[in-house]
């Protein structure tokens, strides 16, 4: 057991150094934007308020056995994304091991797995994430995006993206996106709409 003496030098030396560790404590709180919720809040009472019911995004409740029926939607999200851009996996790929310390950074007490493992939560992200945008733009197309056929790509019969699936299954999905324990950092949606941006920048030079 640490002395009085010892204890009372310990708070001057720590006061002398305030200013070093309120930027420090500044700098490691700017980076987590998304939390655990304490265990203690969920009980058995209110498990439901806390845990997807239908999707997982982020590594909280990836691979929960209920969720992983919307994998398969989620991979298949992934290749309606890829094949409009015009560009290879790779490119999102790599503009997202950019800032993959960042992303891993935006949770709180990330699970060893996804820190060691920075390919496989590279997969992660970028599946959950296309499938997020893909979710929101289905959800706010106009009539006249509609009948484009760029933008609205999959068959009128979509488990998930057809006109059936906007009003039986996507306010399941909306839910889910609402779990505080259920969230992507917006630096992982931005990074990904810039990524797919710059191609259309890119075939507006060649005319």
């Amino acid at each position: 057991m640490a002395r009085k003496d010892d204890w009372v030098e310990t708070i001057k030396d720590e006061l002398q150094r305030m200013d070093t560790i309120r930027t420090v404590e500044k700098q490691h709180w700017d980076k987590r934007c998304i939390y655990r919720v304490p265990a203690s809040v969920i009980t058995e009472l209110n498990v439901k308020a806390y845990k997807p019911q239908f999707v997982s995004f982020g590594p909280y409740h990836h691979g929960g056995y209920h969720l992983m029926p919307m994998e398969e939607h989620k991979h298949r999200a992934l290749l309606h994304f890829l094949k409009r851009s015009y560009k290879p996996l790779e490119s999102y790929l790599n503009a997202l091991a950019e800032v993959a310390q960042s992303l891993k950074d935006s949770y709180e007490s990330l699970d060893p797995v996804w820190e060691t493992d920075t390919g496989k939560f590279l997969r992660m992200m970028i599946l959950d994430g296309c499938f997020m945008l893909e979710v929101l733009r289905n959800n706010t197309q106009t009539a006249d995006q509609k009948s484009a056929q760029t933008v609205n790509d999959y068959v009128a019969n979509d488990p998930i993206f057809s006109n059936h699936g906007k009003l039986h299954i996507m306010p399941y999905i909306k839910r889910d996106m609402l779990m505080l324990q259920n969230q992507l950092p917006m630096l992982l949606l931005t990074k990904l709409l810039d990524e797919e941006t710059n191609v259309y920048q890119f075939s507006l030079c060649l005319f």
